[in-house]
């Protein structure tokens, strides 16, 4: 067996064809749920048709769905045609470093992306005077370009040390201290939450003051638990994919099936983060949602007739129906 850090069946060159072609398979289908679902995210924030979605969280919304619509654009397909050649047993058209680089970018940009959203609902929530003063969507902005600047510089690694090790890098750096991150704020959220739903229970409830700050909470606790969806979200995909990367590195008495088996479960279920993460926002939120279904053309009629409903509802064609 080879040392760590190199690929331990170098002299089975492709993976068994079942598992080749079950990975075209998946990869085909996450492209599709991967970029339709983040491009309606992408396009509800910045067309934002209700204007109401122009705000720092939503721009780090849009910037986690554009890392993703990344993955769903470039990685998805070079991972469905590296696949497809590798159950042909043919060599992949292009050098592996076309897969891999953009693999790591990605990674490492939606990794801090999810990080970045947590911090910003933890300081919106535990400091919301400083959070309104200091953060606007400028410098939501200069912290998505750092993001991907940073993803940029970290995945040249990879031509360093080689894709095993990088992997292995990723998994102890950027993998691990964004769950360290989410696992910090989400507890703090909680627990200035339960602080801030103490004191407001004791106003005076008929107040108008308090009937807003009720609502905020409101919000704010379902804004919370999209972090903890979130982040069982992401324990569900990286956790189950950092222990496939153990066993590509160190385990010696694997066979070769089996540590290809591993490399792909590994790789989809990093791809199938990307799928889910937009349907937490469109289901969740319901700005969102409320703009992705304004800008879907098949629900305009819907919309019509609904409107219509309301302004004449004696109307007998309507009222027929």
């Amino acid at each position: 067996m080879s040392s760590f850090g190199e690929y331990p069946c170098v002299n089975v060159p492709f993976a068994p064809v079942y598992v080749a072609f079950t990975s075209t398979a998946i990869s085909a289908v996450m492209c599709l749920v991967t970029v339709t679902g983040n491009t309606m995210v992408v396009l509800a924030i910045f067309i934002d048709p209700n204007k109401e979605l122009k705000t720092p969280f939503n721009y780090f919304v849009a910037n986690l769905a554009i890392c993703d619509l990344f993955v769903g654009i470039v990685l998805d397909p070079l991972s469905i045609t590296y696949h497809y050649f590798e159950g042909s047993e043919r060599r992949f058209p292009a050098d592996r470093y076309y897969l891999h680089f953009p693999y790591f970018i990605s990674c490492t940009a939606s990794v801090l992306s999810l990080a970045a959203l947590t911090v910003d609902r933890y300081w919106a929530i535990t400091s919301p005077l400083s959070y309104r003063l200091k953060l606007n969507s400028k410098r939501a902005g200069f912290v998505a370009a750092g993001i991907w600047a940073f993803a940029v510089m970290f995945s040249f690694v990879y031509l360093l040390i080689g894709y095993l090790k990088c992997a292995f890098v990723f998994a102890h750096t950027a993998i691990l201290a964004t769950f360290l991150i989410m696992l910090f704020t989400y507890l703090k959220i909680v627990r200035a939450l339960k602080h801030q739903i103490l004191q407001w229970e004791m106003t005076e409830s008929g107040s108008a003051d308090s009937q807003s700050k009720r609502q905020a909470i409101k919000w704010e606790q379902k804004v919370s638990k999209t972090c903890l969806i979130m982040l069982a979200v992401f324990l569900a995909s990286y956790l189950p994919s950092c222990v496939l990367i153990y066993f590509t590195n160190l385990c010696s008495s694997c066979s070769c099936g089996f540590i290809h088996v591993a490399r792909d479960v590994h790789f989809m279920l990093i791809l199938a983060n990307s799928a889910v993460n937009p349907f937490l926002y469109a289901w969740r939120f319901e700005n969102i949602r409320k703009a992705i279904v304004k800008l879907l053309p098949c629900c305009r009629g819907h919309r019509i007739h609904i409107l219509s409903a309301c302004v004449n509802p004696t109307d007998n064609s309507i009222s027929s129906k």
